[in-house]
């Protein structure tokens, strides 16, 4: 059995940063393996005695988690046993594929980090964004859908953002509240620092919402 992980920078780790590696960029090669293994997926992964793959993206929307979804079950090896888990994001993203350069999320865009896609950033946010709310829910539906047909189990919460559930999906962890609200509340209550200074998860953080997690999986028998 192993993990199949999506989501945004908090399933993929930012800010996760091993204590003599802090003056590098997260994404270095040197820092992968921590962060893998300090993320929450990499801790529940170890809890529960499994193997995890990590094809979440910092800046990810859910548009994206749905198409990185899909590329994922399109060529997965159908003999193996996985259950799929997703930290779903914040509903007002967006993302554009480019066949040089892969996926482009308009948080690259905001911040002034990328140039591709301007354009068409600038358009959506004047006529499209207030549809997003729908994108997600269809992101959700879509993937629901192909675990359930397939008979893979799935875990999953929000991350980011909360949106609406119409589809009264099964196995959502915390549907009231997401991660980052978890934590800062939990971190208050228990006087605790729980995020990073960019807002993050660290590594406390992760740990501590794998307990809420992992005790709500067993007492659901997903895995």
């Amino acid at each position: 059995m192993k993990l199949i992980g999506f989501g945004c920078s908090f399933t993929y780790g930012s800010e996760l940063l091993t204590p003599e590696l802090e003056h590098i960029l997260h994404q270095k090669l040197e820092n992968i393996k921590y962060r893998e293994n300090k993320v929450w997926l990499g801790v529940l992964a170890k809890r529960l005695g499994l193997e995890a793959d990590n094809y979440s993206q910092p800046a990810c929307s859910n548009y994206a988690i749905q198409e990185i979804f899909a590329e994922w079950f399109n060529s997965r090896d159908v003999q193996e046993s996985v259950t799929v888990v997703i930290g779903w994001t914040n509903h007002m993203r967006n993302s554009w594929w480019h066949q040089e350069q892969g996926w482009i999320h308009d948080g690259f865009i905001r911040n002034q980090e990328q140039e591709l896609f301007k354009d068409s950033f600038r358009d959506w946010l004047k006529y499209s964004a207030k549809r997003n709310e729908r994108v997600t829910n269809n992101a959700k539906l879509f993937v629901n859908s192909v675990c359930k047909s397939h008979n893979i189990p799935i875990i999953q919460f929000n991350a980011l953002a909360n949106v609406t559930n119409s589809y009264q999906l099964s196995n959502y962890h915390q549907g009231n509240q997401n991660m980052k609200q978890v934590l800062e509340s939990e971190g208050a209550r228990l006087g605790k620092t729980f995020l990073a200074d960019g807002g993050h998860p660290n590594e406390s953080g992760h740990e501590y919402y794998v307990e809420m997690l992992y005790s709500w999986i067993k007492a659901k028998n997903i895995v």
